[in-house]
């Protein structure tokens, strides 16, 4: 499957009512998932990589998906974890040499951009579901991340 035709159906899931799209061409997978807070119109969509169909990755996906919800720190006194939607490298900064998007301490609105993961060589933008303040960064700038790796704990 080629790049334009990837973009394109990151086009097409950004301006549709649907959260989630996947297409599988021969041994060809992929996957695109709405971010968190992204809304009709906008570019916030997640991709995942591209891996042969019926791959173990895809076993371990769907064995998470049917696996009840468990984000470590939500039990912890209105503590919340933001966590990666997809596989990436994170950047906590705008751009090299930029204040970053958030520091311990600061105060997040709901909606508000923590961080960008580039997957793809597209930047997506991740959003904070919580108005709070951030109690800690859970990873480093350039980290690897997986989907579903925590990435900010927002507490009340």
């Amino acid at each position: 499957m080629d790049l334009e035709r990837i973009k394109a159906l990151i086009e097409l899931l950004a301006q549709s009512p649907l959260a989630e799209l996947e297409l599988i061409e021969g041994d060809d997978k992929v996957r695109l998932v709405k971010t968190p807070g992204s809304r009709e119109g906008s570019a916030g969509v997640a991709t995942a990589p591209m891996m042969p169909a019926g791959s173990q990755a895809d076993s371990q996906a769907e064995a998470q998906a049917e696996s009840p919800a468990s984000a470590p720190g939500h039990a912890e006194s209105e503590a919340h974890v933001i966590e990666a939607p997809m596989f990436g490298i994170v950047h906590l900064t705008p751009a090299p040499g930029e204040a970053p998007f958030v520091r311990v301490g600061d105060t997040v609105t709901q909606g508000q951009v923590l961080c960008t993961i580039e997957a793809m060589k597209m930047f997506n933008s991740i959003e904070s579901e919580f108005t709070g303040t951030v109690l800690a960064i859970l990873v480093n700038a350039g980290d690897e991340v997986e989907s579903g790796q925590p990435l900010f704990r927002i507490g009340r």
